[in-house]
């Protein structure tokens, strides 16, 4: 258990999907001892490309967005909503994670929005232990189209993703001074 949970950090490091790994874990371990390896390993993994981000690229990553009006506003809404960005990104069973780190390190996002949001990642790390635990029930119901549970979780990640590009459009847009379209002088 001990070097599956070492895992994480490599994984983080070298942008593995941490999807499998849970998934893996639950199959391994069981549902419980599964979750809770795959939802602290990937806090864990996390929170080292975050801190490298940070410190190498960094100075770089704030140059390149002042220079460039949309990604500074969406800079700028990733630091204000803080946490909640984080925190929405960690539901979504489509965004990955580990590309997600380097990003967020790279923002003025400050480390505790980052550790707080990461919560978010205990969602995803129950449905994939789950579905590595119940892999042979899973496998049969996949031979006659996918269990509800499969598909229930997917539509639901795809709505959170939804809504969460949503609202950082509108943060963005706010920060950009836009509305419909045309740029609101900022007088």
């Amino acid at each position: 258990m001990v070097i599956f949970f070492l895992l994480y950090i490599p994984m983080g490091l070298l942008l593995v999907p941490a999807s499998f790994h849970k998934f893996v874990a639950g199959m391994l371990f069981g549902f419980w001892i599964g979750w809770a390896l795959a939802w602290i390993g990937a806090m864990v993994g996390a929170i080292l490309p975050f801190i490298l981000a940070r410190k190498m690229l960094g100075p770089w990553a704030q140059q390149k967005m002042q220079s460039n009006r949309m990604m500074s506003g969406v800079e700028k809404a990733i630091v204000e909503d803080g946490w909640v960005t984080v925190w929405l990104t960690r539901m979504s069973l489509i965004i990955p994670y580990a590309g997600l780190n380097y990003g967020l390190g790279t923002t003025r996002l400050k480390m505790k929005d980052y550790l707080i949001g990461n919560m978010g990642m205990i969602v995803p790390g129950l449905l994939y232990a789950w579905w590595g635990s119940q892999a042979d029930e899973i496998a049969d119901a996949a031979k006659e189209g996918g269990s509800l549970s499969y598909w229930l979780a997917i539509i639901v990640s795809a709505l959170i993703t939804v809504g969460m590009i949503v609202h950082l459009r509108n943060l963005t847009m706010k920060h950009l001074n836009i509305d419909n379209g045309s740029i609101i002088s900022e007088e």
